[in-house]
């Protein structure tokens, strides 16, 4: 008799357990998944063809919480119940760490509303000073700027040797004095600093870095919204010349706007040359070429590229060579065609073939960075980075890139891409392209000059290589950019008008 009883309460033990587990289990699912649910409906960017699939799997789930909540089902039956809706607990935690990761994304890439201008104290190679604390009894050799960063870096300075400084009004000048020791200390922004490596490659073999001042400014918002899965809506791409952080200010060597219209799935990419010889956004007098409007920060350039145009750019999207070797490795490389052979002065490792190249990050950006294989330059580079920019384009639109790889994306881009697109309207871009798979036809137009020596507003003592622009490439790309956005094909455009 007392066996029985035994028996009968170690069965209602183990009812009991398994039912607070069941609570448990119910308890855990019910929080995972309608948190899940709730975040998906929040972003909004499930299709509603997709969202009925949401719905049933929904109704599965409430399903499974009654059969964990009902006491009297047979023991076996419960524990197997248990063990899947642990799975699917499991899986529901798993997407909305994702979902928090693609809203933490965006959110960090629309919101960043600062730029950093990068500045160095540099001395000779065989300098005794090895810190900025070493200065403190030096004069400092200065060029002034007009960017809002130069007296903060300028505050920065002060702090380290005193006050005591030297203006020059000739950046060359500055140079020579560092280089034949008549200045020991000098300090650059990266822009004068990459200037003086451009007219001199020995400059940086011959000097070193002993103190960066980074400075921080607030960028303005200039955004035009449009209504982006209903209108043509301008985007500027602006390729910044160095690696690192996104948010460092320096000069813009790619400046390509993006016109798309989602009625029509067209996207035309519009390239200028970084040379090209243009009026910077509210100054008088010089000219400049326009990869140093990018020195004076990312509105500059839009501005600038306005004026040249005539054209609102609705948004911009900032990038730097990590973007680009990053962004072409996660997507499985991309293959170019190249019309001749070189080898790439930035990267010798990097031979190109005349014909289809399957390349890598690295190699990507040596061929897109290339213009002295050229006779023609800086246009052709033009060319190869609208090339390269478009193989991405449609490697990341595939359903199988966007599947397979988009975790990576998101991780890839997080601290190489800037934009001041409102998260909302990414998320319905994305929405629109994951409801329609849109094939996307995508044209170059390209503005083209004529080379010449002259001097520039950045630096008006010295004459530097410029593009004079050809006006009449210059009023087509205008042409097709207004006709793109009126809902013409590109077809139409050209046909009268060569691109």
């Amino acid at each position: 008799m007392s066996q029985q009883v035994h028996k009968r309460k170690k069965k209602d033990t183990v009812r009991k357990t398994i039912q607070i587990v069941s609570i448990f289990n119910a308890l855990f699912l019910f929080i995972t998944f309608f948190l899940l649910l709730f975040n998906i409906i929040k972003m909004n960017v499930i299709p509603n063809k997709y969202m009925i699939y949401i719905w049933i799997f929904t109704g599965v789930v409430l399903l499974f919480l009654a059969l964990l909540l009902i006491p009297k089902i047979r023991k076996e039956i419960k524990i197997v119940i248990c063990i899947l809706s642990l799975c699917i607990g499991a899986v529901s935690t798993f997407g909305l760490f994702k979902i928090w990761d693609t809203a933490d994304f965006f959110k960090k890439i629309s919101a960043s509303n600062y730029e950093v201008e990068r500045y160095y104290l540099l001395v000779l190679k065989d300098s005794k000073y090895e810190k900025g604390e070493d200065i403190k009894e030096e004069i400092v050799g200065v060029y002034p700027s007009e960017a809002d960063t130069y007296n903060k870096a300028m505050k920065k300075l002060e702090e380290l040797n005193n006050k005591k400084s030297k203006e020059y009004e000739d950046l060359l000048k500055l140079s020579d004095d560092l280089l034949n020791k008549k200045m020991n200390v000098v300090l650059l922004s990266d822009a004068h600093k990459d200037a003086l490596e451009e007219n001199d490659p020995k400059f940086v073999e011959l000097t070193k870095i002993i103190e960066t001042i980074d400075v921080k400014s607030e960028v303005k918002n200039l955004i035009k919204e449009a209504k982006v899965t209903q209108e043509a809506f301008n985007i500027y791409i602006s390729g910044i010349d160095t690696y690192g952080p996104i948010a460092t200010r320096s000069r813009s060597d790619v400046n390509i706007i993006m016109t798309v219209h989602p009625k029509t799935n067209q996207i035309i990419l519009t390239s200028i040359p970084r040379d090209y010889y243009v009026q910077l956004h509210g100054t008088t007098g010089l000219k400049d070429k326009l990869t140093h409007a990018g020195v004076h920060g990312i509105n500059m350039s839009i501005q600038t590229i306005e004026d040249l145009l005539d054209i609102d750019i609705n948004y911009y999207v900032r990038v730097n060579f990590n973007t680009l070797i990053d962004l072409v490795d996660v997507v499985g490389g991309v293959t170019i065609d190249s019309d001749i052979a070189f080898i790439p002065w930035t990267d010798t490792s990097c031979p190109i073939k005349k014909g289809e190249n399957k390349l890598n990050g690295k190699c990507a950006l040596a061929f897109s960075r290339e213009r002295h294989a050229y006779a023609s330059g800086d246009r052709h580079r033009g060319q190869n980075q609208q090339q390269v920019i478009t193989k991405i384009i449609e490697k990341m639109t595939s359903s199988k890139t966007m599947i397979s790889k988009y975790s990576d994306i998101l991780n890839t881009l997080e601290n190489s891409f800037q934009t001041n697109m409102a998260t909302e309207d990414i998320y319905a871009l994305v929405k629109m392209q994951l409801d329609k798979m849109p094939s996307w036809s995508i044209h170059n137009v390209n503005l083209d000059g004529t080379g010449s020596m002259s001097y520039t507003y950045s630096y008006p003592n010295q004459k530097l290589s410029v593009m004079l622009p050809i006006q009449d490439t210059v009023t087509n790309a205008k042409k097709v950019i207004e006709g793109i956005q009126a809902g013409k094909t590109f077809a139409e455009l050209t046909t009268t008008s060569p691109s």
